[in-house]
């Protein structure tokens, strides 16, 4: 069992995988022990059972005797006889097992489906009318067509009846107030949509098209005999009634494309199941079975097409998908007005019980070092047991039902891999989260995800087949064409990102990162929690890139590269420099940001060569100092700056001409460079042009 804590009520508690949490007594009974207030309450949940198992047994036993009784009985009104002749034996078989399937799918025999006469009464109209569909189409698709139709149909007829009697009987007589139960206050409300004209003809083209290609397979033509155009009124009379009784016709908004294909099947069913009875009913077997089945066939895989196809394409543009955007992520914010009222800072108060034993003894008992990496950075004993929540779910409503800016500390074990919508989740947390409060979460990385996996396997497995599950997990919910797709089959599920575009999510959401620490093949990280987040760019995601740089004169410059870094590198520039420092070559020291592709493009200058368009758009110059960020750039000496900005960036820096060894040296270069283009800007220029190509292209000067 997942750990909880408690902080005033339990319908706070976190919902774990296995279960679907509906209520606060369903809580109850799943994260406490209550004892009963008196005896009597013990002896009367035995007492409700029992009457439950009671209930199932005698509504079993009377059905199964009103099977037998309908089955006779119709064999007597027709033949005189309750001796039934060898194939309506059969056919009574059929008619049992029909009758078992569909009292367990409606659950006939459990007292919990009467909730009022009217269910009991909708229950046994489904399942009887069910029984007579199963029937019908077994017998038109097996070719047993010599059964009496009165003898066959009036069974379940008059089992239809006797079923009602007895349930009338047993529910105002016998059993009143004894089974049925309340409605539950958690019913779902109703999904009630508009009736949509151009879904009624699209489907409609699709239906008439499936009959005509059906036509044609059977007869090579797509001209329709005779009978079958006199049949196609009463089909399409069908196709439309039905449709309206499912309500496949109206616009709705699903859940996902289950609920969504669910009106379309069901209507599959009935007009199946309705045909069948109607050819069986009125003999018309010359009828094709293929021709008039078929069609319905091949309109339902046009359907569950068409529908996949709108889910996967149509519909993520109009839901609301992961905040991308700054203007997305400051709205976030905005709605609970936390630059007016200010976030709350993390509450001074004396601290009752600490939550240091209850994550060492009993929550984190099972991962020793993950307590240990807690506690070394975060002072447990400041943090109380009310103010702390212990997740392990990859629901963003977990998270959405706590009370905003009223929690110290949020652990959720579960992975971020599984949430569909990550920075959705992270700027949930985030609200919910006191000033100055931490978050600690988990992670499969790259690294993680592939260690894991050949400690997982067999070596020569892993080798061939870790290839294969990095392109699904990886390369293909990050390609536009494919990115869709991904998200449809898998939910967003188990997809792998790098360690750079989740720490960098977590800084664009409002974080700042503390420690990080791989246990057991994870990523663990602990974020400390800002008032709000002061970004001021969007994250960038695609191969080509604008990368914001400080420009002529101190202005915005956006300067364009192919993609070198994961995403959301953008965000931890100031984490790689407050953790790692630079290189003697002014480059940040152990920067996982960048990607093993993209050290070969930096190698081979191919990462460079969309800045051209920056130069032939006049915001660059062949030869002159990087354009820098603002960050690198703040590095600098105040007085480098101001010399800096009186010219424009260049593709060339002098950095390939005078090749310095650290940051330092490389300062006086820039500074000795601009002071000698002060003087003569043209001449520097051609100088340090072909000291810098020399440099390249004969002694193999690279910037790593």
């Amino acid at each position: 069992m997942s750990p909880h804590f408690s902080s005033g009520t339990a319908a706070e508690l976190d919902v774990q995988e296995k279960y679907e949490i509906e209520s606060n007594n369903q809580i109850s009974d799943l994260f406490s022990i209550e004892k009963s207030d008196s005896l009597f309450d013990v002896h009367e949940a035995k007492r409700k059972t029992s009457n439950l198992k009671y209930f199932s047994v005698v509504s079993f036993t009377i059905d199964f005797l009103i099977v037998l009784c309908s089955i006779f009985l119709m064999n007597y009104l027709k033949r005189g006889s309750f001796v039934l002749e060898s194939q309506y034996i059969t056919l009574s078989f059929l008619f049992i097992s029909s009758w078992l399937l569909f009292s367990a799918l409606f659950k006939k025999f459990n007292a919990q489906t009467y909730q009022s006469f009217k269910s009991g009464i909708i229950v046994i109209s489904k399942s009887s009318a069910s029984i007579l569909y199963l029937v019908a189409v077994i017998l038109i698709l097996s070719g047993f067509y010599n059964f009496s139709r009165i003898q066959t149909i009036g069974t379940c007829v008059i089992f239809f009846l006797l079923e009602v009697l007895a349930f009338t009987i047993f529910f105002n007589i016998v059993g009143k107030g004894q089974f049925s139960l309340s409605i539950p206050h958690n019913k779902l409300i109703q999904n009630v949509g508009n009736f949509s004209l151009s879904i009624l003809i699209a489907d409609l083209i699709a239906f008439s098209a499936s009959i005509f290609i059906v036509n044609y397979l059977k007869r090579k033509s797509f001209d329709l005999t005779i009978k079958y155009e006199e049949m196609l009124i009463y089909i399409y009379g069908l196709w439309f009634f039905i449709g309206l009784f499912t309500r496949k016709f109206e616009n709705k908004n699903y859940q996902n494309v289950y609920y969504a294909f669910a009106p379309y099947f069901k209507s599959f069913i009935l007009m199946f199941a309705t045909m069948a009875i109607f050819v069986y009913s009125f003999h018309l077997f010359y009828l094709s079975r293929l021709q008039i089945f078929g069609s319905f066939v091949l309109l339902l895989f046009v359907e569950a097409i068409s529908i996949s196809l709108y889910y996967i394409y149509g519909l993520d543009a109009k839901k609301k998908g992961d905040i991308n955007s700054v203007s997305e992520a400051k709205k976030i914010f905005n709605e609970e007005k936390l630059e007016i009222l200010k976030k709350a800072d993390l509450p001074k108060k004396k601290v009752k019980i600490s939550v240091k034993s209850k994550l060492k003894n009993d929550y984190l008992q099972q991962n020793e070092h993950l307590f240990k990496f807690i506690e070394k950075h975060i002072d447990l004993n400041l943090i109380d047991q009310n103010d702390t929540k212990v997740l392990n779910t990859n629901t963003s409503y977990n998270v959405e039902v706590l009370e905003n800016q009223s929690i110290s500390l949020i652990i959720n074990l579960h992975k971020v891999n599984d949430f569909r919508y990550i920075n959705r989740y992270f700027l949930g947390v985030h609200k919910k989260i006191y000033n100055g409060g931490y978050f600690v979460g988990t992670a499969h990385t790259i690294k993680t995800h592939r260690k894991w996996f050949f400690e997982k396997f067999p070596a020569i497995i892993s080798k061939v087949f870790y290839p294969l599950d990095f392109i699904f997990r990886r390369i293909l919910p990050k390609l536009p064409g494919t990115k869709k797709l991904y998200f449809f089959i898998t939910r967003g599920k188990n997809r792998i990102m790098s360690k750079a575009e989740i720490l960098g999510r977590l800084y664009f959401c409002g974080f700042k990162v503390l420690a990080v620490t791989d246990i057991n093949n994870r990523l663990y990280y602990i974020a400390k929690c800002v008032k709000n987040p002061s970004i001021d760019k969007n994250p960038s995601y695609g191969p080509l890139i604008k990368l914001k740089r400080v420009g002529y004169g101190g202005n915005t410059l956006f300067v364009r590269k192919f993609r070198t870094m994961h995403p959301y590198s953008e965000y931890l520039q100031d984490y790689i420099y407050e953790n790692n420092n630079l290189k003697s070559n002014g480059k940040f020291n152990g920067d996982f940001r960048l990607t093993d592709w993209g050290k070969w493009f930096r190698k081979l200058w191919i990462d460079e060569l969309p800045q051209i368009i920056n130069f032939l758009q006049g915001e660059v110059s062949l030869v002159g100092v990087r354009a820098l960020s603002q960050h690198y750039f703040n590095l600098y000496p105040k007085e480098l700056q101001d010399l800096r900005i009186k010219f424009k960036p260049g593709l060339i820096p002098p950095y390939y001409a005078d090749i310095p060894g650290s940051f330092d040296e490389i300062v006086e270069s820039e500074k000795r460079y601009l002071n000698q283009k002060q003087t003569n800007r043209f001449t520097t220029d051609v100088r340090y042009f072909f000291k810098a190509f020399i440099n390249i292209f004969f002694k193999r000067a690279r910037s790593l």
